[in-house]
């Protein structure tokens, strides 16, 4: 048995689970390609399976960011594959059977395969080899990442080809790094083994990654619409009261230590600030495989959750029980006063006018949604002008 059923829905228990569900795709059509001494395995649209694992007639490969299968060696992720490619424990090869299940395991890494892209490694003053978030300005890029296939450009610094790659790829989670608690959370939830975790050990690592395990077994996140994950996301954040002792200590000093001001407050102190809201909003779509990202003004920010191709905004401060259309496009506050003042703006691109998400909608061609396809969502109401829709009452 792979998973146990109560009130709440699947909970999460094995890398068997992860890898029938989660992980891997089922599939039913493509063909294996020869390449020299490697094997690539293309889809039945042409394209090739990269950075990941997928179950090829029964059996799990994992293929690198090229498309190469790997082979007799331990994966990136700490797996091993026989020489053929397949996935192995204690050498049995580990077979996908009709309702896909696979063999058990003991293990319990249900972002395996998830998020690992995220992740690489920085060697501190005292040789130790650290996690650290790969798309990271500071970070990026480094030989390891060159090994993986992320190699800038010549004459592209880091940052620009970060956001380069996020819209290659439309995953905007690249420009959405996580670090501290955060990381370490994500890390364990995946099984990564290959460098040291930092703040891994601490309770407070602990105790965020019980209140993510909580909500991941509060309903079923496998099967359920982007909407329900949204709507999840948000009652669960809102359970945390507003921190004014907080925000008011930032207005005075321009400065707080506070930890309102990340997930860990608003998940396991169940206090935040809007940042703190945001921080946790976007863990928990990490955590359950739904893009979000930040948007705000001067002084604010607010979580932004893509829901079906539709960007939906949610004011998590006011505890409001509703989503509202994202503004995506919404003129960023120095792009404003340059118009305000007639100041010369003929030059300026989507990125001098936008914020980060309304840069990256543009460049990724993306459209707002008028109110007859954001009723899919049910009915429709305007709040502030904006098109809202309420949230439903069965995601509690």
């Amino acid at each position: 048995m792979l998973c146990s059923m109560n009130k709440k829905g699947i909970r999460i228990f094995t890398t068997a689970l992860f890898m029938s569900v989660c992980l891997n795709q089922i599939t039913f059509a493509g063909q294996w390609k020869q390449e020299g001494s490697t094997w690539k395995y293309q889809n039945d649209d042409g394209s090739y399976v990269t950075n990941n694992w997928q179950w090829i007639d029964g059996k799990s490969y994992c293929f690198d960011s090229n498309g190469n299968m790997y082979a007799n060696t331990t994966t990136p992720d700490g797996y091993t594959v026989n020489g053929d490619g397949q996935w192995v424990v204690d050498e049995v090869v580990q077979t996908q059977n009709a309702n896909n299940a696979t063999a058990t395991s003991s293990d319990e890494f249900p972002l395996k395969g998830k998020v690992e892209k995220y992740f690489c490694r920085e060697v501190n003053n005292e040789g130790v080899v650290n996690l650290v978030p790969r798309f990271n300005g500071a970070h990026f890029p480094c030989p390891h990442c060159a090994s993986q296939g992320f190699v800038c450009p010549e004459g592209v610094h880091g940052k620009a080809y970060i956001f380069q790659k996020a819209i290659e790829d439309k995953d905007i989670s690249i420009l959405y790094p996580e670090g501290g608690y955060n990381l370490a959370v994500l890390a364990i939830l995946s099984g990564y083994n290959e460098t040291n975790i930092p703040s891994k050990d601490k309770p407070e690592t602990t105790e965020l990654l019980n209140e993510v395990k909580e909500f991941m077994n509060s309903f079923d996140w496998r099967n359920a619409s982007d909407l329900e994950k949204a709507t999840r996301i948000c009652n669960r954040i809102q359970q945390a009261s507003y921190d004014h002792d907080a925000a008011n200590e930032a207005d005075t000093t321009g400065w707080s230590n506070s930890v309102s001001y990340g997930a860990y407050g608003c998940l396991v102190k169940g206090k935040a600030v809007c940042q703190g809201y945001t921080e946790a909003a976007g863990l928990l779509g990490y955590a359950v495989g739904l893009k979000t990202f930040d948007m705000g003004d001067i002084g604010h920010t607010y979580p932004l959750f893509l829901v079906d191709g539709i960007w939906l905004a949610n004011e998590p401060t006011t505890q409001d029980k509703y989503f509202t259309v994202a503004d995506v496009y919404k003129y960023n506050p120095i792009y404003r006063t340059m118009l305000m003042t007639g100041a010369d703006t003929s030059n300026y691109t989507s990125k001098d006018k936008y914020q980060v998400i309304g840069d990256y909608c543009y460049n990724t061609g993306y459209t707002m949604p008028d109110e007859a396809q954001v009723r899919k969502f049910g009915n429709t109401r305007t709040v502030f002008d904006k098109i809202a829709i309420d949230f439903k009452s069965e995601y509690r």
